[in-house]
Parts: C-alpha cells; structure tokens; sequence
C-alpha cells in the first residue's frame, strides 16, 4: 500500500508540473494536487538541522558599565546559519543594543558583530550590516562561511535612563547540508501530523494608516496587526510600525523587532523555522498565526500562485486544508478585498516559503482563553494551472513591497 500510494503520488505530481507548462492549462479547472491526500511536503530541498536555545533575564552577567555577556552557549551540532529575537516590555526611555559572537573549531571567535536595538537609544544614520572574514550579520539573521560550535551575546544600556529588564533571547541555528554524518538525525526529526486541516478567519489588514493613507513597505506591520485583530485586539497600523521600524538600517522588515512588537502590544510570540507542513498543521491547530517570511523570484516553474514575483514579504498564514491549500492574509492585494483568504497551492508556497526563505516564521500566539472563529466553508480554488494572478489588478504582480 506504501509503494502504491508513492506512485501514485508521483504521477500526480508529475502531471500536475506538466500542466504548468502546458499553454492549453487555463483549460484545467481543478489542479491534480487537490485530489492527492494531505502532503508533507512537495519538492526536494537540501538536508538541514536546527536547533533550539533560550537565554532567561537572569542568565545575563555584568561585564562592565553599562554592559552585560551572556554564557557562551555549545551547541549541540555546528552551525552555519543562527536567527535571533528578543522577548522584553521596555520601560519608557530606556533602550539597549546587542551583539553577537560566534566560536568556530579553532577557538578563533568572530568580532561583536551589532544585532540590532530596542527602545529608546541614541541612533547612529545609514547603518551598515556587519561583515568579518567568515560572515555577515545580515540585519537579523547571521550567514556563515565556515560552521561555528558556539556563540554568546552582549547586551549594551544605550538608553536615557539605566536599564532595568534585561531581555530574554530565543536562538535558533542551523547547519545547512549536514552531510552523511548527520543523516540520521535529519530523518528521526521528521513526524507525521494529525491536526486536522483547519482555516483561522484572519482578517485582512492593509498597509494603511487610520486616515487611509497607504504606508509602502508594511507588510510586516500589516500582517501582525491582521494577526492581533484576530486575537481582539485592533491596533493601528501607525502604532505597530513604531516598534518594526530599524530607522538606522531604515528598515521595516527585521524579524526580531516583529516579535519584540507583539510583546510590547501584550502578545507572546516567538520566531520558528518550518521545514514541513505537518509542523505548521501543530501550529495552526493550537490556534496560533504564522507570519511568514516570503520571496518570489520571477521565472521560476510556478502552478497557480496569485502573483508573480515578490522581492521580499510578509503574509499571515490561517491554516492548511487536507487538500493541499495553503490560506493567508496578504496586505499586498487590496482590490476588492482579494487579500482575505488568499489560496496558494502547497507546491508553489512551499516554494516561497520553505525553500526560499528556510520557513522562517513569526508566531503570534492566542490570549488565554482565545475561542477561534474558523472557516466553515472555503471557496473552491480560484485559478487554473498555468495562471497567475488576476489580470485587472496590476497590484498582483509587484516586483517589491
């Protein structure tokens, strides 16, 4: 039954790829995916292993005025990737700033490399990202040349009055391509979900102020504000993008300072990677709401997706279904409220997602006693495959938002 059920799956996909290339594909009502079982996941991407640490408030030890390490933290694997964020509700007119070293094999480290700030700090204009001879720390996320063992953090009182919290810090790193040596850890980390396909009824926030405005560039913004608003709690937009906003990297999209917004508006979150659908099935069913980090180079071989291309973005997504849709809110398409539920077939965001962006996502999570308001009843899928968007709005196909 095993081998059967494979087969077949392979020749769905195949013909459903196949279709996608096909001039006479506007034809084809239903796409083939929407009649294979639930998926785990749909195309082949490198092998990669990541792991989990946290830093609590009390784990920070004071170096010298004004400044404080934390414990230099052996990983359990080597790392070539690491992502950050930081969980604080910052009194008013305190700030800080934090660094980051890495430990390589050879006990040489990296240089403190910045990795961002909160609250109220003195700002330094036209920011650029650190670099040293084995990475980058690129805004929020540090890319390495050569794997690390180890790495620490240093926390900087930048602000008007001395700091009196100190922040918690999630850490999530990577080793990319891990080779034979680690295969079997990659295959004993998967497991099947069996959530059931649910769809959260996520409102569509636009990048708009109170007065209608458009704000350029909020996706981010807009996504948690849709998030927050599902939850009770309607924000506006001007007031989450306070805490979003990297003026020194003038930069509205650093992951960290998403999750450091939802704390400081009165939410938990937290920063995640989502290698497989059936992690993001878990997520949804404990009713929280992914804010996923998406980029969508034109050209590639794409089914049925509602847009082109897309440089860099944010969308909130509402759940999964059995039949292989992906739903989410998307700021960016804002004609005739066709940003609302927007369907994705799972091969052609898993793409954009999980492939592109390493399914980096911020999770927003419910209040305590949260009754979700679900969708009882999708619309079928609105597009053939070999069609891309909605040919009257040319807000389908930006090249950057």
């Amino acid at each position: 039954m095993r081998t059967a059920f494979i087969g077949a799956l392979a020749v769905n996909i195949f013909i459903l790829f196949t279709c996608g290339l096909d001039s006479q594909a506007a034809e084809v009502t239903t796409p083939t995916i929407l009649f294979t079982p639930r998926l785990h996941k749909t195309i082949t991407t490198t092998p990669t292993l990541d792991n989990v640490y946290r830093l609590s408030a009390r784990d920070w030890h004071r170096a010298g005025k004004r400044e404080w390490v934390s414990p230099r933290v052996k990983t359990d694997i080597p790392f070539n990737e690491l992502i950050y964020y930081w969980r604080v509700r910052i009194p008013r007119d305190e700030g800080f700033r934090l660094f980051l070293q890495a430990e390589f094999p050879d006990k040489t480290v990296s240089p403190w490399l910045y990795a961002g700030y909160w609250g109220t700090v003195s700002y330094v204009e036209n920011r650029r990202i650190p670099e040293f001879d084995r990475g980058k720390l690129d805004y929020d996320q540090l890319l390495l040349t050569t794997p690390a063992v180890s790495f620490r953090f240093k926390l900087l009182d930048d602000g008007k009055k001395p700091l009196s919290v100190k922040p918690e810090l999630g850490v999530l790193v990577t080793l990319n391509d891990p080779g034979e040596a680690f295969a079997g850890k990659v295959a004993k980390a998967e497991k099947k979900s069996t959530a059931p396909g649910i769809i959260h009824d996520v409102p569509l926030r636009l990048q708009v102020d109170t007065a209608g405005n458009k704000l350029i560039d909020r996706c981010q913004s807009a996504a948690l504000a849709s998030a927050m608003q599902y939850f009770g709690t309607t924000v506006p937009l001007e007031q989450i993008i306070c805490w979003t906003t990297d003026p020194e990297y003038q930069s509205f999209g650093i992951w960290p300072r998403t999750i450091g917004a939802a704390h400081e508006l009165g939410f938990d979150a937290y920063l995640d990677r989502f290698r497989d659908w059936d992690k993001v099935r878990d997520t949804v069913a404990q009713n929280k709401i992914i804010l996923c980090s998406i980029t969508m180079p034109p050209n590639d071989n794409y089914l049925a997706p509602p847009y082109r291309k897309m440089s860099g973005h944010i969308v909130a997504l509402c759940g999964v279904t059995d039949d292989n849709r992906v739903v989410v809110v998307d700021s960016a398409i804002s004609k005739q409220n066709r940003g609302y539920l927007v369907q994705w077939l799972m091969p052609d965001f898993e793409k954009i997602w999980m492939r592109n962006k390493g399914g980096v996502g911020m999770v927003i999570c419910p209040p305590p006693g949260f009754k979700p308001k679900l969708v009882k009843e999708l619309p079928a899928f609105p597009r053939s495959v070999g069609t891309v968007g909605w040919a009257d709005d040319e807000q389908t196909t930006p090249s950057s938002l």
